[in-house]
């Protein structure tokens, strides 16, 4: 009968180490798992996914952790008498990959899955792709608008302008895709773009170009040190089908009761103004949804 060498192992051992270091493997990992609103007041804590480098939302100043979701997730954990432990969410390709990688799933490099995430577009659509997640809570209406220069065009200059005058967008967003065919594409010779909204409303400070386009709250955040040299505000986009869209959040599919609580949580701070005073502290104008999407009227 052949004996086994010592570097040898039978089958069995082989598997039965080969589990023993899984285990100690995963020991050191975050938990994939979200937990239940039992689990969570029970724990103590409640993890909440925003977006990594997204200012004004959530952002790093000097090391610190800082933004409007910031404030709204900090809320959120204070009402529910936890703790929050901010989960930085590294956008993907789209939306549909962040919930994935967020609530669901996981990223497939590792990583915690949150229990809720922030700044989710409140989308019908969006919701139907998305049979795992429950999208809710509504909690801001976000627009796309035009900074103009004053000085270079005067009070509310349209959007023709620009077939004379350079306006700036951030790469592949909505604004850059508007304005890469409008007008028969008269506009986009004069397209500059930019890697974030922030790095284009700088170029707007600088003089570099006359004008800048997109999100509302991204806008007036890049523009923040020399608002008063900009005329800002909504322009005619003829073509453009969607101009504004509400925010909120998610949760996994069967985590409903969790999706509920913060849901009462985000109403009521919309009704009693905290969350317009969050927006006032951050210097950004806060356009609230209609009310008829405050507190489980059409959950996504």
């Amino acid at each position: 009968m052949p004996t086994l060498s010592r570097d040898r192992l039978p089958l069995p051992a082989v598997w039965a180490r080969l589990f023993v270091l899984l285990v100690a493997i995963c020991s050191f990992m975050p938990s994939a798992f979200a937990l239940s609103y039992d689990d969570i007041i029970n724990k103590g804590e409640i993890s909440i996914a925003v977006y990594r480098d997204f200012p004004p939302f959530s952002y790093r100043q000097k090391g610190a952790l800082v933004g409007i979701d910031i404030d709204i997730a900090r809320y959120i954990a204070q009402q529910l008498h936890v703790r929050a432990n901010i989960i930085e969410q590294t956008a993907d390709e789209n939306v549909d990959d962040d919930l994935r990688n967020a609530i669901w799933k996981g990223h497939y490099l590792g990583g915690a899955v949150a229990d809720i995430m922030l700044h989710v577009p409140y989308d019908r659509e969006l919701a139907l792709r998305n049979d795992l997640v429950v999208l809710f809570g509504p909690y801001l209406k976000e627009e796309i608008i035009t900074a103009r220069n004053i000085a270079k065009l005067g009070k509310d200059a349209t959007l023709a302008l620009f077939r004379y005058e350079k306006i700036a967008v951030e790469l592949d967003s909505l604004a850059d895709l508007y304005l890469s065919g409008a007008f028969g594409g008269s506009i986009r010779a004069n397209l500059l773009h930019f890697k974030t909204t922030e790095e284009a409303g700088q170029a707007a400070l600088r003089g570099e170009v006359a004008g800048l386009m997109g999100p509302r709250s991204q806008v007036q955040y890049s523009l923040l040190s020399g608002l008063e040299q900009f005329d800002l505000g909504k322009v005619p986009t003829p073509g453009l089908t969607k101009s504004d869209w509400l925010i909120g959040a998610a949760v996994k599919n069967n985590y409903r009761q969790l999706g509920y609580a913060v849901e009462d949580i985000l109403a009521s701070m919309v009704r009693d103004g905290t969350m317009a005073k969050i927006f006032k502290q951050h210097r950004i104008e806060y356009m609230p949804p209609s009310l008829d999407y405050l507190a489980g009227a059409g959950r996504q």
